[in-house]
């Protein structure tokens, strides 16, 4: 399970394409995500990262390729409003911590991969310590060892967009993901 921090803001999502490709699924027509994206386009980044890393998991073309034990979700079920970053706090991430509890507690995923310190440290608190703090990437990802939730594994990785990817660096990034337990 791969737990983000939100949707794109929809106006913008629609004109990459991939509000399209939601409604289509929705109908449940057989459809990837990133049907007709452009994952080279700036705003693509996160996306494309994330299918880089993914391969080293074994998992690959994830972007057109679907995978029966990958489940993509965010940890705010709702859409940001005008721009992909900023203004995005713990607080709001935590808006839906209940649910996102829920629907890790009916999955039961083997792993769970945290995008980004925010997001990490909101389903941490919410599965494991209410009062759970961290202000930096580094020091929660520490050695790698991945924090337990009963039988399943959570993995804090730096956030796959521009900021989260330079902060940490590339070469920590790839050693994190290399790190998940298969």
């Amino acid at each position: 399970m791969l737990i983000g921090q939100d949707f794109g803001p929809p106006e913008k999502e629609e004109l990459k394409g991939t509000i399209a490709n939601v409604r289509k699924m929705n109908d449940g027509v057989e459809v990837m995500f990133h049907k007709n994206v452009d994952l080279e386009a700036r705003d693509s980044q996160t996306d494309k990262n994330i299918v880089r890393y993914f391969e080293l998991l074994g998992k690959n073309e994830i972007d057109k390729k679907k995978y029966p034990d990958l489940f993509f979700c965010n940890c705010n079920l709702g859409y940001r409003r005008d721009k992909y970053s900023g203004n995005m706090t713990r607080k709001i991430l935590a808006n839906d911590a209940a649910e996102i509890k829920s629907l890790i507690d009916i999955i039961e995923p083997e792993n769970i991969i945290c995008l980004g310190l925010d997001t990490s440290v909101v389903v941490i608190r919410t599965l494991l310590d209410k009062k759970f703090s961290c202000n930096r990437v580094s020091e929660l990802i520490g050695t790698g060892e991945p924090y337990t939730y009963g039988e399943t594994y959570i993995y804090p990785v730096a956030h796959p967009g521009y900021w989260g990817t330079s902060t940490r660096g590339e070469d920590n990034v790839i050693a994190d993901w290399r790190r998940i337990r298969k």
